[in-house]
């Protein structure tokens, strides 16, 4: 499904951008870091069974309603997500 909607944004991309004027061969999307993994502490790690297990949160809690994205990405990073990306990127 990532590649079909990929070669669909990159067709329909092109399009639009030459219906703006613009001669272009093709656009490439990004996603950001945000959208691509979670911090969490080792203590609370420890507590978490299906982290352990499975490398992944199987169980959890409904977002509250009106809230299930928003309130992520427009709250400042904490100290301890800003030092773990400084790293990543030096690497």
């Amino acid at each position: 499904p990532l590649l079909r909607a990929e070669q669909a944004l990159n067709k329909e991309g092109v399009r639009f951008l030459k219906n703006l004027g613009y001669d272009v061969s093709g656009v490439q999307s990004n996603i950001g870091l945000e959208q691509e993994f979670f911090l969490v502490p080792r203590d609370a790690y420890a507590r978490r069974l299906d982290l352990q297990m499975t490398g992944r949160t199987v169980i959890g809690r409904m977002a509250p309603r009106g809230q299930e994205m928003c309130d992520h990405y427009f709250a400042p990073l904490n100290q301890h997500a800003l030092e773990c990306i400084k790293a990543m990127q030096e690497e």
